[in-house]
C-alpha cells in the first residue's frame, strides 16, 4: 500500500515537472494532454487519473508556483498592522521580489501573462479563488481589531501586481527584445521600484478614502 502511494506521488510530481518544463520551453499554449503524455512518458489515463483534466494540471501547477499565494499570510499580516513605515517597506519588498521571480523564470512569466491577459480559463478560476481567499483573510484580520479602518490594500494590490506584471511582460506580449532595455535587471531600478511601491502602498492604506472622495468631488 505504501509502495503504491509512493508511486502515485512520484507520478504526480513527474507529471507536474513535465508540464512545467513544457511551459518553460514552449509556452503555455503548448501544454496539451498528448504533449504531456509524451514528455512524461506516462499514459493519458494516468494523467487524467491524477488530475482529472488538463485544467486540473494547470490549476495544480499554478497553485504550486503562485508567488502571491505563498506570501499571502505575510502580506495580510503586514498590511493589517499599520505600525509604521517599516511595514510598508516590507510589503514593497515582497512585491519587488515578485518582479525578480517573473524576470528569472519563464514558467512564472507564462503563468503571469495568462493571468494578466485572462486568456486561460483554468488560471482565471485559480486567480478568482485566490482573490476570494485574500478578501476573507483581510476581513478576518480587520475583525480582530475593530478600531482599524477598512483597508484599501485589498483592492489596490491587484493593481500594483498587475502594473509590475505589465512592466515585466510588455516585451513578451509585444514581441520586444527587452523590458525597458536592461534597466529592469539592474539593482538601482529595483531599489527605485521598491521605494515607489512603498510610497504607493502607504498612500493607499492611509489616504485611500480621502483620495476617493476628492476624485468623486472633482
Amino acid at each position: 500500500m505504501k509502495i503504491e502511494k509512493k508511486n502515485a506521488q512520484r507520478n504526480r510530481a513527474h507529471i507536474l515537472e513535465a508540464a512545467a518544463n513544457i511551459i518553460r520551453e514552449e509556452g503555455l499554449q503548448a501544454l496539451k494532454i498528448s504533449r504531456l503524455a509524451e514528455r512524461s512518458r506516462l499514459t493519458r489515463w494516468t494523467i487524467y487519473n491524477h488530475f482529472g483534466s488538463l485544467n486540473g494540471v494547470k490549476k495544480e501547477l499554478y497553485n504550486r508556483h503562485d508567488y502571491l499565494v505563498a506570501n499571502l499570510p505575510k502580506i495580510v499580516s503586514l498590511s493589517t498592522k499599520q505600525t509604521g513605515p517599516i511595514e510598508f517597506e516590507l510589503l514593497a519588498h515582497i512585491i519587488t521580489q515578485h518582479f525578480d521571480v517573473l524576470m528569472k523564470d519563464p514558467l512564472y512569466r507564462e503563468l503571469a501573462v495568462a493571468e494578466f491577459t485572462g486568456t486561460d480559463r483554468a488560471i482565471t478560476q485559480v486567480v478568482s479563488a485566490r482573490e476570494q481567499r485574500m478578501s476573507k483573510m483581510m476581513k478576518a484580520a480587520e475583525s480582530v481589531d475593530s478600531t482599524s479602518k477598512p483597508l484599501s490594500l485589498e483592492f489596490l494590490f491587484p493593481i500594483i501586481l498587475g502594473g509590475i506584471t505589465y512592466m515585466a511582460f510588455q516585451y513578451r506580449i509585444g514581441g520586444y527584445s527587452s523590458c525597458f532595455g536592461v534597466t529592469c535587471l539592474q539593482k538601482e531600478f529595483k531599489i527605485n521600484l521598491q521605494r515607489f511601491l512603498s510610497h504607493l502602498i502607504k498612500a493607499a492604506i492611509t489616504n485611500f478614502d480621502e483620495d476617493v472622495d476628492d476624485q468623486l468631488m472633482a
